[in-house]
């Protein structure tokens, strides 16, 4: 791993490069592609580490950029490895734009009070996590699309196909219960496996 530090390191660890230059700093995977890129537009350094404002953060998987967050101010430990955005969260990713109450990483993006919307489709969840390789993860969620509103505990997003566990969804005169739910979302199709139908609202 390798690390552009802003200003703030004169050490170096083992198995890592460290190189001071402007504010930003950014994780590269073993292949040397970015992993993840931090831009400020101020920082200072704590007793913890470092902390800074207006920030840009984008995440990278195989070097192609998948998510880009914007937030207010950012806390980060010594070598940028563990972090929080505070403030209004604001990004883009996975066809989504998004707004969160927190965002943190550590060897994950997590997002707390989640709200997303894209590709015809409003979701919301208390959690939200995505660590770079897996699908997006969302806890104690709901969303609304096709003329559905589903509701679920826990559920997976990737490449258009949301999968939720547990999901309870209504609509077009229907009230649904399945131990599975799987929905495309671009095409507006639902699959329910195990379902139990009641009539409701």
């Amino acid at each position: 791993m390798r690390l552009l530090v802003p200003l703030i390191l004169s050490v170096c660890a083992a198995a890592q490069t460290l190189t001071v230059t402007a504010p930003w700093l950014v994780v590269y995977d073993p292949e040397g592609r970015p992993r993840w890129e931090i831009r400020l537009e101020r920082l200072w350094r704590t007793r913890e580490g470092w902390e800074g404002e207006g920030v840009l953060l984008t995440l990278f998987w195989a070097g192609e950029p998948k998510f880009r967050v914007r937030a207010p101010r950012i806390r980060a430990e010594a070598l940028g490895r563990s972090w929080t955005l505070a403030g209004e969260v604001q990004g883009e990713g996975h066809g989504f734009a998004f707004a969160a109450e927190e965002a943190s990483w550590n060897g994950r993006l997590v997002l707390k009070g989640f709200r997303a919307q894209g590709q015809g489709m409003a979701l919301s969840a208390a959690e939200a996590r995505w660590d770079l390789e897996g699908p997006l993860e969302l806890f104690g969620a709901e969303g609304e699309s096709a003329g559905w509103t589903l509701r679920f505990p826990y559920g997976r997003y990737a490449e258009g196909l949301l999968v939720a566990q547990e999901a309870e969804a209504w609509g077009h005169g229907v009230r649904l219960r399945a131990e599975l739910l799987e929905f495309w979302v671009e095409e507006g199709r639902l699959k329910f496996r195990r379902v139990r139908v009641a009539r409701g609202p």
